[in-house]
């Protein structure tokens, strides 16, 4: 009778050649147990050396995981595509969660449009943890965070306990409007958009807290937010550049409204820098190639998606730990966009 031929890449030849036990063996790969450092070291090399893949079927059994994650978008998937920043957040957050061994399911999410209350994947326990990217309304976070699945914010963030990491909007317009004040501006408007977002909250705040200590008026003449749609924002912008004691310099919520608002002052002759100094927020790679390029605010992109990846992970891991709220630095790029206010 013939035997059946052992698997050449299986997990007995990494036992072999690793000089350990199945059972050692297996609990290095799947982090479980107490085992050396020079125990892990000779596993992980046979198992490089084999290219052995573990069995993720029987694996995710053995664990109860599925070892995927749902990412969802409000309203859509669409918003990825349409915005650079959400690609760089995207590089950042798959690269750590593939190098753990997780796939991610892409899903748009609008309770309005949408029958169930919930995606069928988390009701069938599907995904072992749910990321949401970029501004989603707190009723919809609210309703989620009512199952016991792991709910990480990236880039957006609540008052009550739910894990988040966003960038530090508060501190940069503070140092925005200090920087701004140093070339002699006086009259700073700020733009933004008329929906719920926890981000764009951050940022009028540190906007409106840097007029305050460079002892500037802080009042709603500063800031136009009543609008949704760019043509309404650009046609407020006009009125007031139009008016009595225009603004010199005009800070946009992010890079993709600076830049639309630059080509259309562009397109009624107004020059920038020379008449209106503009700054962005997010420095994504469209800015550096405009023209004049865009002053804007850095924020490192690929680290806040590796921060979302671990936080992500930790929670699966750790349900029970405290709540994480993680607030990254941003830096202040300055380009062409930005000179001293005209005499």
């Amino acid at each position: 009778m013939r035997t059946k031929k052992t698997n050449q890449k299986s997990i007995f030849r990494v036992a072999e050649l690793s000089d350990c036990s199945i059972s050692t063996v297996s609990n290095v790969l799947n982090n479980k147990g107490r085992f050396s450092k020079a125990t892990r070291d000779a596993v992980l090399k046979a198992v490089k050396k084999l290219k052995y893949h573990p069995n993720s079927a029987g694996r995710s059994l053995r664990l109860q995981r599925t070892e995927t994650l749902g990412l969802l978008f409000y309203p859509s998937c669409a918003e990825i595509f349409r915005n650079p920043f959400y690609a760089e957040v995207m590089e950042g957050l798959e690269a750590a969660l593939l190098k753990a061994g997780y796939y991610l399911l892409l899903a748009g999410y609008d309770a309005a449009s949408s029958d169930a209350e919930v995606p069928g994947f988390l009701r069938q326990g599907k995904v072992d943890g749910l990321i949401f990217l970029g501004r989603f309304p707190s009723e919809i976070i609210r309703r989620f965070s009512k199952f016991d699945t792991p709910l990480v914010l990236l880039d957006s963030n609540v008052e009550w306990p739910v894990d988040s990491v966003v960038s530090d909007g508060f501190s940069a317009e503070v140092n925005v409007v200090a920087h701004l004040h140093a070339l002699g501006h006086r009259r700073i408007l700020f733009l933004a958009y008329n929906h719920e977002d926890s981000n764009i909250d951050l940022r009028v705040q540190g906007f409106l807290a840097g007029l305050r200590q460079m002892g500037l008026p802080d009042g709603k003449k500063s800031v136009i937010r009543e609008f949704m749609s760019h043509d309404d924002i650009y046609s407020a912008l006009r009125k007031r550049l139009d008016g009595p004691n225009p603004p010199t310099v005009v800070i946009a919520v992010n890079d993709t409204l600076a830049m639309d608002m630059m080509s259309r002052l562009a397109s009624d002759g107004i020059r920038v820098p020379e008449q209106l100094s503009i700054v962005g927020y997010d420095d994504h790679e469209g800015s550096a190639k405009c023209s004049p390029s865009l002053s804007t605010v850095r924020v490192n992109k690929v680290q806040l998606g590796q921060v979302g990846a671990e936080m992500v992970m930790n929670r699966i891991k750790s349900p029970d730990s405290p709540v994480v709220k993680s607030t990254l630095p941003t830096e202040f790029v300055a380009r062409g966009s930005v000179e001293a206010a005209p005499k």
